[in-house]
């Protein structure tokens, strides 16, 4: 039983909308998103286990978080939420459907789908996070530095909210022994029960991979009421590549 609560940000009033972030992402990344569906909804964003602000813990498989946020939805008293997920937290989305059917009133992933994922993105920054940080005393320097590394500058961006100034110096806040070993957690497809009557948004990324045919099709042998959406001129990160687009395809779908 787990008595801890996440660190959580919470924008506006109405119908509550909790936004999961991806692996290595954090609340932080989401506010302008939060913002905007505040106009209309009240929007939680929670630091996730081993990220952010949030308690730590030995595993990253989907069961187990899913728990965790089972848990912050009771613990608030929040009745049939809107999940919205991206990447990892899409996938953890989709494992709540699966255990909760009837608590949600709608999902929304973003460019995934419960199939195994591509482990390119994820493996550059595992890359960066495994080796020692050098001497940075800026968030500015360091989005620089992962910059030179090869990473892309939106990449490089969510990279640094990933980290706090400690004794005149940056150091990661995340759990980053656990993301290094237990990374392959993160690319596992999940199992989705029978049948899910959940109305269900994917939204993909016009230049990813990540959503395949496969997948979709997987999921539709499970979701009753599933629409697919792709958004132009956007790759993985859709919330940085095609922001105004993401909201009104968002929006769209939960006025309906």
């Amino acid at each position: 039983m787990c008595n801890k609560d996440l660190f959580f940000r919470d924008f506006g009033s109405g119908k509550t909308i909790i936004i999961l972030h991806g692996i290595m992402g954090c609340s932080d990344y989401w506010i302008p998103t939060a913002k905007r569906l505040a106009n209309t909804y009240r929007v939680i964003i929670p630091d996730l286990p081993n990220h952010g602000n949030s308690f730590h813990t030995n595993t990253l498989d989907y069961q187990s978080i899913a728990y965790h946020i089972e848990h912050f939805i009771d613990l608030h008293h929040i009745e049939q939420p809107i999940i919205i997920g991206h990447s990892w937290g899409g996938k953890i989305a989709l494992n709540l459907a699966k255990k909760n059917n009837n608590n949600i009133e709608k999902i929304v992933v973003i460019d995934i789908t419960s199939e195994a994922q591509p482990d390119e993105n994820i493996k550059k920054m595992i890359e960066i996070i495994n080796q020692p940080l050098p001497v940075l005393k800026t968030l500015k320097q360091a989005h620089a530095h992962f910059c030179t590394m090869g990473i892309e500058p939106s990449v490089a961006t969510m990279l640094t909210k990933g980290l706090k100034i400690q004794q005149q110096q940056l150091s990661w806040k995340w759990n980053t022994s656990l993301l290094c070993t237990h990374y392959h957690q993160v690319l596992q497809p999940i199992k989705l029960q029978s049948h899910c009557s959940t109305p269900l948004l994917v939204i993909k990324g016009e230049k990813s991979n990540y959503v395949t045919p496969l997948g979709i099709k997987e999921l539709q042998d499970t979701f009753d009421h599933l629409k697919l959406v792709s958004i132009t001129n956007a790759g993985h990160w859709v919330h940085t590549d095609n922001f105004e687009d993401l909201i009104t395809t968002i929006i769209s779908f939960l006025q309906q």
